[in-house]
């Protein structure tokens, strides 16, 4: 027997003290929820954990953000509405200021309205604001400029266009090369049916440069002057011949000798040359003109230039081409050389993801009446009013374009939302079975090491008593 060293209370007090520790951790879990309360617990778990909490923090305020560019877009679209309801209404004035039924007063008093509904159009693009940022005055836009005409000897018609609002700002350069008319005819008649019966004129004519795009050719007043009744030689074949251009406008008219059996018979009407031997009688005629070429576009200057897009041989459509989410239009005069232009991006980012860069950029362009091309417009006169007609029209497509690009980016944004909902709710799933605690479990636990620790308490009270044995022998 031995007093010194309790080695039954030293085994006792162990246990007791490891089911205290247990005890503690199964009350530290019940009571916080959390499985893994401090590194010690899981340290592998508790680094995955935190990974996991970043993003579902992460996509909460995402899914925040891409509310927020709803409302951005629901706010511009908005004002765009209102700018539709204009050039509706500028058109419908203009129609009927293109009727000979109005006096010159009443065209007039006409345009003092179209002058006012302008200046809203620009009030509106310059007032529309979200948050204090204004959205339609070109703030939002992705802008396009060229320093001079030196600097476009491809013969852009205006400006680029950006149709990509992740190209950044910078200087870009679109070559042009290996150009080639093609000529279509969309509508055979009068005997015009092959594509060499017609082209474009070319610098001498006083149409040039020409708009690619379909034109009408309406031939009409087809006679016969038989000189010589016997003799069909002898006979003279006569047609009034109609150019009508791609933006729907006549450009000119002209009585001319058709179906001559010899000789080349090219006739110059509207920017066109038209093999009039070919015409046998009255028709309208439907032609495709458009231009094939190569096309690049690189960035940069000097040692710093690189290209950007490949060389692409295309097809203009209506004179406009699009390649490496740019948009480009030509007429007659396009050159076998390079354009130099600068892009301005102030497009705005909306920050749809957890990590970096997972954005989504929109550009809202300028919406004033210089943008629009409406600032001339002018119904005083009947041809005034006609080419109102024209221009309301192609305003209206800009708006229509612009509305229906942020409809489309708003429908993306609101799939964006649902997926980042179901990734939030999978997500927090996951993390929940790292780091939260199972409760029925934990209780179970408690249960069993509260037993454990009573149990433990009374044998060390026994084992502290089994040196008491010895006093047996003293007596």
């Amino acid at each position: 027997m031995k007093i010194n060293n309790n080695i039954q209370a030293l085994n006792a007090y162990r246990n007791l003290y490891q089911n205290q520790f247990n005890t503690s951790k199964n009350l530290e879990k019940l009571s916080s929820g959390l499985r893994i309360n401090r590194a010690a617990d899981d340290a592998a778990g508790l680094a995955i954990s935190e990974k996991m909490r970043s993003q579902i923090r992460g996509l909460k305020q995402a899914e925040r953000n891409a509310l927020d560019g709803i409302s951005l877009m629901q706010t511009s679209e908005g004002a765009m509405q209102e700018v539709h309801a204009m050039l509706q209404r500028m058109r419908e004035l203009a129609v009927q200021a293109a009727n000979d039924t109005n006096t010159e007063y009443d065209r007039e008093q006409i345009q003092k309205e179209i002058d006012q509904l302008k200046l809203e159009i620009d009030s509106i693009s310059d007032k529309t604001e979200f948050n204090t940022r204004k959205l339609l005055d070109g703030n939002s836009a992705v802008l396009t400029s060229i320093s001079s005409e030196n600097n476009n000897n491809a013969n852009i018609v205006g400006l680029p266009t950006v149709l990509d609002a992740r190209i950044g700002s910078g200087v870009y350069h679109l070559e042009v090369s290996g150009k080639e008319e093609v000529v279509e005819i969309k509508q055979p008649n009068a005997g015009i049916t092959k594509a060499d019966d017609i082209e474009l004129a070319g610098e001498e004519n006083k149409f040039y440069p020409q708009a690619f795009g379909e034109y009408t050719i309406n031939v009409r007043n087809y006679t016969i002057n038989k000189v010589d009744p016997d003799n069909e030689e002898t006979w003279q074949h006569n047609a009034v011949v109609q150019v009508i251009g791609p933006d729907g406008l006549p450009l000119e008219e002209l009585s001319i000798p058709v179906n001559q059996s010899a000789g080349d018979n090219k006739e110059s009407i509207g920017g066109l040359l038209i093999d009039a031997s070919k015409i046998k009688y009255a028709g309208t005629v439907k032609v495709s003109v458009e231009q094939k070429a190569t096309f690049s576009i690189s960035s940069g200057e000097g040692e710093d230039k690189k290209l950007v897009t490949a060389e692409k041989t295309m097809t203009t459509r209506n004179g406009v081409i699009r390649h490496g989410g740019m948009e480009f239009k030509f007429n007659n005069e396009i050159d076998n050389a390079e354009t130099t232009f600068s892009v301005t991006n102030n497009s705005l980012a909306f920050q749809i993801g957890p990590n970096t860069n997972q954005q989504v950029m929109i550009d809202i362009p300028r919406m004033d009446v210089v943008t629009l091309g409406i600032e001339n417009v002018d119904v005083t006169t009947t041809d005034g009013a006609n080419r109102a007609i024209y221009q309301l029209d192609q305003a209206i497509n800009h708006i229509s374009e612009a509305r229906a690009k942020l409809g489309a980016t708003q429908n993306r944004m609101e799939h964006t939302i649902n997926n980042l909902q179901i990734t939030h709710e999978n997500l927090t799933a996951s993390e929940s079975r790292i780091r939260d605690a199972d409760m029925a479990l934990e209780m179970t636990e408690f249960t069993r090491n509260n037993i454990l620790n009573q149990s433990a308490t009374a044998m060390l009270a026994q084992a502290n008593q089994l040196p008491q044995g010895v006093l047996q022998l003293l007596q």
